[in-house]
């Protein structure tokens, strides 16, 4: 609901300098980036391992840590060879779960999937009441563009060989869907199966940044994010690879085939357009496709303790038990 008349004109100015608060931190942590990137891949490597290890030490909110009802378990006693990546499991605490989620973080392709995130895998294990299996993938910009493709890839393979009668529903975030959709393109193009659904959260997936709410967001103080943040992001992943080759940028890519998706985006990420424009080429491919937007979230709110976070953890579950049957 918009906040009406003063209290919505307090809040909004509350919130635009917040975000410009945080765009000066982001410049600011992007032109150390950038003096390393002009020193060399070595001392670029070392000021993202320091990224790294805060992101690994960071601490979720509380009160989104004591909602939780599932947990990271324990590589199921069934699997008889190991993953072709390092894999994570969760599963809910209380029922017999049915199905899998199978799911690809984001972390602008250079980050591993941080605490609060993992809370979020958690959360979504519990509301859909299934088992997620959780691959990770090679970072960049050690291992550029297609690598992480190629591991999900591969990790897909390999769970369909592991449980070829068990349902599943793709689900990622931010540049997780990136890295998924050129994944299942490269599936649909080889004739292999899909999942039954996919399910993406403020979806990444134009690296030529060419959508309009990149810049206009960024400059508006709409979003906490910066254009120049997600340049130095793609051009650490794309290692000199075109930002429009589908494999990178799957918005470019072929939907045909494909199984019903849900988006959930927010008018006032930095990346709302692309959300929405995968929407336009998912339908113009005859997919179906639910797609919601809420007005006023942060990128991937999900991750926050809030009910708008809740509602869309819910609202995406629902659409994964259904996909599940």
């Amino acid at each position: 609901m918009d906040r009406p008349g003063a209290l919505g004109r307090l809040f909004n100015f509350a919130r635009v300098a917040h975000n410009r608060l945080v765009q000066m931190f982001t410049r600011w942590l992007m032109h150390r980036l950038l003096v390393r990137v002009e020193i060399g891949p070595q001392a670029v490597s070392v000021e993202l391992d320091r990224w790294r290890a805060h992101i690994a030490s960071e601490r979720p909110p509380r009160a989104h840590s004591m909602s939780i009802d599932a947990v990271k378990v324990a590589r199921p006693h069934d699997v008889l060879h190991s993953p072709p990546v390092p894999s994570d499991w969760f599963a809910p605490i209380r029922g017999e779960p049915h199905g899998f989620v199978f799911y690809v973080h984001g972390g602008s392709f250079i980050l591993e999937r941080s605490p609060a995130i993992t809370d979020v895998v958690a959360q979504f294990s519990a509301a859909a009441g299934a088992r997620v299996y959780a691959p990770n993938y090679r970072l960049a910009p050690e291992h550029p563009c297609p690598a992480a493709v190629d591991d999900i890839v591969e990790a897909w393979a390999w769970f369909r060989d592991t449980w070829p009668d068990e349902p599943v529903v793709a689900l990622a975030e931010s540049a997780g869907s990136s890295i998924l959709l050129a994944a299942l393109q490269r599936i649909a193009a080889a004739g292999d199966e899909l999942p039954s659904g996919v399910v993406l959260l403020s979806p990444w997936v134009d690296l030529s940044l060419q959508s309009w709410s990149v810049l206009a967001n960024s400059l508006s103080g709409a979003s906490g994010s910066t254009m120049e943040s997600l340049a130095m992001m793609a051009h650490l992943y794309l290692g000199g690879r075109p930002a429009s080759d589908p494999v990178a940028s799957p918005l470019y890519g072929d939907f045909t085939g494909f199984p019903p998706m849900l988006i959930h985006a927010s008018k006032t990420d930095i990346l709302y357009d692309d959300a929405v424009r995968l929407a336009d080429r998912v339908r113009d491919a005859g997919g179906d496709l639910t797609v919601r937007l809420w007005t006023d979230e942060i990128h991937v709110w999900e991750r926050a303790a809030t009910p708008k976070a809740m509602q869309s953890i819910e609202l995406g579950a629902e659409f994964i038990r259904r996909r599940l049957g």
